[in-house]
Order: C-alpha cells, then structure tokens, then sequence
C-alpha cells in the first residue's frame, strides 16, 4: 500500500472564468438638454449639468445638406454650435446615438435623440 496520498492544500481564488468589474461597468449620468436655440446660422444649446467639448458634435436639424462647422462651450452648460448655412426654419435637432464630442465628468452621454429648437 503507498504511503500516504499527500493532498495540496487548496489556495481560495475566485473563479477566473466570472470578472465582476466587467460586468458591472462604471455608473453615468446622462445629459440632458434644457433648451436649445436658433439664431440665424447659429444654435445655442444648454444642457442640465456641466459637459466638456472635444471636437465639433455632428449635430444635424430637419434641413438637409447644413452641418456644423465650428463649436464652442460659452460656459459649463452652453454649447455654441455654428452651422454651414442659416437654420432659420430648423424645428429640430438631431443627435446621433452616443455622440462623443460631449460628455460629462462620469462618462455619460446625451441622452436626447432629437430636441424641439425654439
């Protein structure tokens, strides 16, 4: 008969298979939009908390062939964007899904599709 089966001790892992910071992703916040208004060429957007800008947002309106141009943030919450030609007669504006130009300090995104310009 063999002397003994010598059995290792066994080391406490979780299981490598489940990662639970992949599965649970970073909190965010959307961002809303409180208002946004034309004047001429330009749009004046202003959101419910503080963004920061990289880059122009592709942001469009109801009317074909008029894009951005140029962008600025006025303050925290006003985005000042410029478009190619005058928006006069915009009634909406556009936002693409996740668009990454805005964000806030958590991560988040727009969370509005289209908005009502005034």
């Amino acid at each position: 008969m063999p002397a003994g089966v010598f059995r290792r001790q066994l080391k406490h892992r979780p299981n490598r298979k489940t990662n639970p910071r992949a599965n649970r992703p970073q909190p965010t916040t959307p961002i809303g939009i409180v208002s946004a208004t034309k004047n001429v060429a330009v749009l004046t957007v202003v959101f419910n908390q503080p963004v920061t800008l990289k880059g122009i947002p592709a942001y469009t309106t109801n009317l074909a062939g008029i894009n951005p141009i140029s962008a600025v943030l006025t303050n925290p919450t006003t985005l000042t964007v410029t478009f190619s030609a005058t928006i006069a007669t915009a009634t909406t504006l556009n936002i693409p899904y996740e668009e990454k130009a805005i964000r806030n300090s958590s991560g988040g995104f727009v969370q509005d599709s289209t908005f009502p310009v005034t």
